[in-house]
Formats: structure tokens, C-alpha cells, sequence
């Protein structure tokens, strides 16, 4: 039965339906609520984004949906208050990628934020964004450049993403994100370290040991963002994030006890050089 449904069905349908098969406790779980604060959105600690968006960021359960972004957000904070130099602000943060606000909904509520802006591929998880969050949210393009100007922001931060992104993204996207961040500002990222690929499915022996040469491994098997898998060794984040930023921190399994978290600055600009007298 098993042999007739992988050659009837494809690989991604497949996939698909054990995704959902997976999904269906926590939905049944949660359905009560779920239909209350579609009329209420603000019941029950709202408001959280439908079952839906929630899917594809990562969980469809209420509880592990806010678990993310309590502990997260958390961990951001953490991080930018040990990194962060005592004689300068941080007003102005930006959220790389922020889905339906999993992370921005606890952030902006925090001392150190005083504007907050999100983008997404996503259109609909922006939509839901706008119309249930504080914040500005956009929708943005797969490749840069961003609709924004240089040096606009003192903090940004990137939960999940470069643990999507191949190695010419990740290039393009660092680029990009040293033109908006100001200089002397944050940059605050979340990675796979190797340990984690001995658990992903389908890698190789051949895949294992070029992560082990490397430092760097991205897997791209359906070519879906969230079915993508990256890795960094802490070795290769240095010397190839190193040409962008200023590495600040870099704690194992700091976000959440599961991804890597890194704190990275951008060079403040060197002093002007003073004009000769007469």
C-alpha cells in the first residue's frame, strides 16, 4: 500500500498531507478558541493570527505559537542588551521577514523599541499584520533591494530566515541589510549550527562532509522557502559574515534552545579628516 501511494502520489502532496495529518490535534484542539476571536480577536490574550498563518510560520498550535514569540523575543532581548553600547539608542528596529508578527507583537511592546518595521514576501500574513499589530508592515520582494533608505534603522533582526537561504541569498540579503542598518546598529540572526543537519531527512554522507569542510551546507529539495534547510559553523559565520559586519556574540542554540543566535554590528564611519589650517 505503503509502494502504490509514493508512486501514485508526488513527493509535495505527499508531504503536504502528512503536514496536515500533524496539524489536525492541535486544530481540533484549538478550534473553540479559534472561532471566538474571529469575532473577538482580542479574546484569550489576542490577538493571534488564524490557524492558517500560524501554519506557516512554523506551528499551527496557539500555545506553541506564542511559546515562539514569548521565548524569542526573549532571547532577542537578552542578546541586544548584553551587545549593545551604553552611549547610544536603538530607537528604530526592523523585523527581516517577520510572517504575522510571531516576534514584532512582543517586541514593539518593549522599552528599548519606539518604531517598529516588518516585511514579508508574505502578502497575506502582512495583511493580518497591519490590521491587528502596532507597527509598520510591508510586503517585500524575494531579492533585495528593499524600499528603504540607507541607514534607517538601529536594529534589525532575522528569526528563521537565513536558515532558509542559500549562500548567493544570504550574500545578497547581508549586503542589503548593511545598507538600511545605521552605522554602530545591530544586527541580531538566528542559524542552524551542523549539529542540527544529523536530523534533517534526506541529507547524504557526501552532503555531511561538505558541511564539514565548508562550515556550510544549504538543502533544497522541493524548493519551498520553509522546506529549505541551512546550516553555519560558527568558524564560517565569522570569516563569511565577518566582511559585512563586526561579529559581537554568538551563542550555541541560543534562540530558544534550538537555533543558533548571533549579534552582529555595522562599522560606525570612520571620522572625517580635519582640514589643514590656512
Amino acid at each position: 500500500m505503503r509502494a502504490a501511494i509514493k508512486i501514485l502520489l508526488p513527493v509535495r502532496l505527499r508531504r503536504f498531507l502528512r503536514r496536515k495529518a500533524r496539524e489536525a490535534p492541535a486544530r481540533l484542539r484549538d478550534l473553540p478558541k479559534d472561532a471566538v476571536c474571529t469575532v473577538f480577536p482580542r479574546a484569550f490574550g489576542g490577538p493571534l493570527p488564524p490557524p492558517g498563518l500560524r501554519a506557516r510560520v512554523g506551528g499551527v498550535s496557539r500555545d506553541e505559537f506564542e511559546l515562539v514569540g514569548r521565548e524569542g523575543s526573549s532571547a532577542i532581548l537578552r542578546v541586544f542588551e548584553m551587545t549593545r553600547r551604553p552611549d547610544r539608542e536603538y530607537p528604530r528596529w526592523f523585523d527581516f521577514g517577520c510572517g504575522c508578527g510571531r516576534i514584532a507583537r512582543r517586541l514593539v511592546e518593549t522599552a528599548p523599541v519606539r518604531s517598529l518595521t516588518g516585511v514579508d514576501v508574505d502578502a497575506d500574513q502582512i495583511r493580518w499584520a497591519r490590521r491587528h499589530l502596532t507597527g509598520t508592515y510591508g510586503v517585500m520582494n524575494a531579492t533585495p533591494p528593499l524600499a528603504l533608505q540607507p541607514d534607517s534603522f538601529d536594529a534589525i533582526y532575522a528569526g528563521s530566515i537565513f536558515s532558509h537561504l542559500d549562500e548567493r541569498e544570504q550574500f545578497a540579503w547581508l549586503e542589503e541589510l548593511r545598507r538600511i542598518l545605521a552605522p554602530g546598529g545591530l544586527l541580531i540572526a538566528t542559524t542552524h549550527a551542523p549539529s542540527l543537519a544529523q536530523s534533517c531527512p534526506g541529507l547524504t554522507p557526501a552532503d555531511l562532509a561538505r558541511l564539514d569542510e565548508r562550515g556550510f551546507l544549504a538543502v533544497d529539495p522541493l524548493g519551498s522557502f520553509n522546506e529549505r534547510s541551512t546550516f553555519h559553523s560558527a568558524e564560517y559565520l565569522s570569516q563569511a559574515w565577518g566582511r559585512f559586519f563586526l561579529l559581537r556574540a554568538h551563542e550555541p542554540h541560543g534562540f530558544i534552545s534550538y537555533q543558533d543566535l548571533s549579534v552582529w554590528e555595522k562599522p560606525a564611519l570612520p571620522p572625517r579628516p580635519r582640514r589643514a589650517d590656512g
